[in-house]
Formats: structure tokens, sequence, C-alpha cells
């Protein structure tokens, strides 16, 4: 008999990274990926189950956890946002929801899409709050939690920002020289950080891991 598919939980399936690590859930054929989204979205084939959700009430949405490996690609900008209160919800307020939810609900890993330099002691408010949600989802009783901290990300995004572009101009040429403790700057390719999220978060490895750039890079060669 073969043996039954695992179950994949995938919150922010819509944005560059959730969407590239939804699509490489479903070829690598180990899972059953259930996305949330706020709102409707397509079936990517018979092992994929889309379900719109209010991230206001989660708990409302009586979720698949227990053995699951859950996976956080949650995140908006301050633009997107239009304020640091509506930025934090989204970063902060929904990020320790659904890991709230996860660890009562017997899941048995978390993966967390966060940013380089997330620090609780960041004075750059965005930073800040990346930070605090680490600290958050790492205390929340998980018994495995996978961080990933990407420089700038790259990546066919179906909305192009004004300052990633700048960013990325000013880094793309810079590369080369950008070795040793600068090699974090790098942009990121987001399917390097999907790939590097499918491979670790289903080792359940025991307590909370950080994986800073430059080892995304080594768990996915080529991004």
């Amino acid at each position: 008999m073969a043996d039954a598919l695992s179950t994949a939980l995938v919150a922010g399936a819509t944005g560059l990274v959730g969407g590239l690590l939804v699509q490489h859930l479903l070829s690598d054929g180990r899972s059953r990926v259930v996305t949330l989204a706020r709102r409707d979205t397509p079936a990517l084939g018979e092992r994929h189950e889309p379900r719109r959700v209010d991230f206001e009430r989660l708990e409302d949405a009586a979720l698949p956890f227990a053995g699951a490996d859950v996976y956080c690609a949650l995140g908006t900008t301050m633009r997107q946002a239009g304020s640091k209160e509506a930025f934090r919800k989204v970063d902060y307020e929904y990020v320790v929801a659904l890991a709230t939810l996860a660890a009562a609900g017997g899941a048995r890993s978390f993966g967390l899409v966060s940013s380089l330099g997330a620090s609780e002691k960041s004075r750059v408010f965005y930073s800040r709050v990346k930070g605090e949600a680490e600290r958050a989802v790492g205390a929340v009783g998980l018994p495995s939690v996978s961080i990933v901290r990407p420089s700038l990300l790259t990546g066919p995004r179906a909305e192009r920002r004004m300052g990633e572009r700048i960013a990325e101009a000013v880094l793309r040429p810079l590369v080369p020289i950008l070795r040793g403790p600068l090699a974090s700057l790098r942009p990121t390719e987001a399917a390097a950080v999907a790939r590097a999220l499918a491979a670790v978060v289903p080792q359940a490895l025991p307590g909370v891991h950080v994986y800073e750039p430059d080892a995304l890079r080594r768990l996915a060669p080529g991004g």
C-alpha cells in the first residue's frame, strides 16, 4: 500500500514565495496541499485544496493542522498596507495567530518567511515587526520552527514594486564583489526560498532554526 500523503498547509499562497512554494510542493507529489487566501482561488490539481479564509477569524476555519507541515508566507508592504497598524496586522498578528492555532492543532512543523535584518531591537519598523513575529512564533509551543530570512527577493511578481526595481538594479552589478560578510546582501531568488522551505520544513527538526541568505543558497543551489 502506498504511503498516505502528508498535509502541507500554505498561508500566503498568492504571493511570490508562496505561489512558487505551492508549485514546488505539488510537483514533488508527496503532499496534499491546502492553501489559505482571502479570496477564491482555483485548484491546481487533485492534490490541491484552496480555501478562502478570513484571517481576522482564522480560528473559525477548522483547518487540518494535525500532523501538518505549515508554511507561512504572509506579508505586505507599507505602501500596500497604508499604515503601520495595517502592516503590523498582516506581518505580525495574522502570522502569530496562524502559528498559535497550528501549535494548538498539533502541527508537525512550521516554516516562516521573514526577512534579512529582522530583529526586535531594530530601529527600522519593518525589521522590528519581522523580528517580533519571529520571537512570538518561536514561543507558541510548536515542536519545529524553520525561519528563512531572504535578502531582496527577485522573481516573477504580478506587481513590480518601484523600490525593489531600484534596489535590484543597484545590487545586481555588485553581486560579483558581494562576498564574505557582504554575501548576504545579494538578491535572493524567490524560487530558491521556496525550494529551501520545502527542503527543511518537512524534516521537522526540533526547536527553532534560522536560515540566512547564505544558508538558503546552500539549500537551493542556483538561488
